[in-house]
């Protein structure tokens, strides 16, 4: 398999560190410039074949095309001290599925980079909370990560920008003729022709890269290492050929065209807001000029419109119980203020204040509910309090990630974080309270 990375070690110490990843308990690899130059006896049971030097970790052949990007993506990007975690699903030959939770770590070794992986299966209920969180940060028809994960990686992008001097251009792409199609043909010949675009536009992308879809006909690109529209010329033309290549559905030929709005990091801001702005305006120069086009941001920046709202739909359910409504509204009105926060210029030690002020008001909140509970000896005080452990330590987990990445996906996934504990558990409270003659 070539040279192992702790050949380099000339100390004796290297034999040392073969020898424990080999008789590792978990299957554990190591990968070099986006191939496998080692993998433990472990390993090599799990992917089922030979030790022979693969491409990625020699996992690529038991994932589905989103597992493969991932992968790839955090192989090519992870520097030395730097580590990342992903649920992937693994596809065997007999059909199994298998949910793992792969662990990669970067270091350098004699001026080299690699990256140590090591992976563990999960139990049942583990696979279906992974599913779960799945579905919650990726777009359920195209399976492109939806604009949750869109504007988690945006932040990710602009702290290394602000660490490591990157830079990077964000897009926004809309379809040219889309409307026309799907009004003439139906939603169902729409979906296919949106799952088929986002085929195209995964096919375009480097796997460093980032293809999103922010709704309807609506996509986001994020361009790593791309500071200027000379370096972003090639892919974006290359976007704008394949999408305007016919499309068969189902026996009817259609076409549509791209036009494609772009801004660069730090050029044109440092916030979502900033750089989603001036791109979307670029994208509008562009249909303005006939579309099939892409222009560059002029400085000039778009209202954040509907369809790329960065706050999430913040409906909270009215139980009629007033002091349990007044306080969901200040939770909700919170995460308001942190997304606004993390959408514009707001310090790092300011939306830290904004998260510990949330976590004292969720706190508070779960407080009163279960001071009602014991008052008035309500059923099924169990769940409802092993449900409030659950949310407080996602929240505590969510706002301990020193980036702020965590506040973005939590702020983001409102509804998925609270609502549905408000809408059941919080509403069987009210009712039983109701049943009991008690007033707030």
């Amino acid at each position: 398999m070539g040279s192992q990375p702790w050949d380099s070690i000339s100390d004796g110490s290297g034999a040392v560190f073969r020898a424990m990843i080999h008789a590792a308990p978990v299957p554990m690899f190591v990968m070099s410039e986006g191939h496998c130059v080692y993998g433990n006896e472990r390993f090599a049971r799990l992917r089922g074949c030979d030790m022979g030097a693969c491409g990625l970790c020699g996992l690529e052949r038991l994932l589905d095309e989103p597992g493969r990007q991932l992968l790839a993506q955090a192989a090519a990007t992870l520097r030395h001290g730097e580590a990342a975690r992903m649920p992937l699903q693994l596809r065997h030959e007999d059909g199994r599925c298998t949910a793992i939770d792969l662990a990669m770590s970067g270091f350098e070794i004699a001026g080299r980079v690699y990256v140590l992986g090591v992976v563990s299966e999960k139990t049942e209920k583990e696979r279906l909370r992974r599913l779960l969180d799945r579905l919650a940060f990726h777009d359920s028809l195209t399976e492109l990560p939806n604009r949750v994960l869109l504007f988690d990686r945006i932040n990710q992008a602009l702290s290394r920008a602000q660490r490591d001097g990157a830079h990077f251009a964000i897009g926004v792409l809309d379809l040219d003729g889309f409307k026309a199609i799907n009004d003439s043909l139906g939603h169902a010949a729409g979906d296919l022709l949106l799952k088929e675009v986002a085929r195209r536009l995964r096919r375009c992308m480097r796997s460093v890269d980032t293809i999103a879809r922010l709704g309807g006909d609506e996509f986001a690109l994020i361009l790593h290492g791309t500071g200027s529209a000379a370096e972003a010329d090639t892919v974006l033309n290359k976007i704008i050929g394949e999408v305007a290549h016919p499309y068969d559905l189902e026996g009817t030929t259609v076409s549509v065209d791209a036009s494609i709005g772009v801004a660069f990091s730090p050029q044109d801001g440092a916030s979502i807001h900033e750089l989603l702005g001036r791109a979307d305006f670029a994208m509008y120069l562009a249909k303005q000029a006939g579309g099939a086009c892409y222009r560059v941001s002029t400085g000039e920046i778009a209202a954040i419109s509907s369809r790329h709202q960065m706050e999430p739909l913040i409906d909270v359910v009215r139980l009629g119980f007033e002091i349990i409504d007044e306080q969901h509204e200040e939770i909700a009105e919170n995460v308001r203020g942190i997304l606004q926060g993390l959408s514009g210029n707001e310090s790092k030690e300011r939306l830290q204040q904004r998260a510990q002020h949330l976590q004292h008001l969720t706190q508070a909140h779960f407080d009163t509910e279960e001071d009602y509970m014991l008052r008035y000896a309500l059923s099924g005080q169990e769940v409802h309090r092993s449900e409030h452990a659950d949310l407080m330590r996602s929240l505590k987990e969510l706002q301990a990630n020193e980036d702020g990445h965590g506040l973005t996906v939590m702020a983001h996934s409102f509804r998925e974080w609270l609502l549905p504990h408000i809408e059941t558990q919080d509403a069987k409270l009210v009712e039983q309270l109701r049943l009991a003659g008690v007033t707030a």
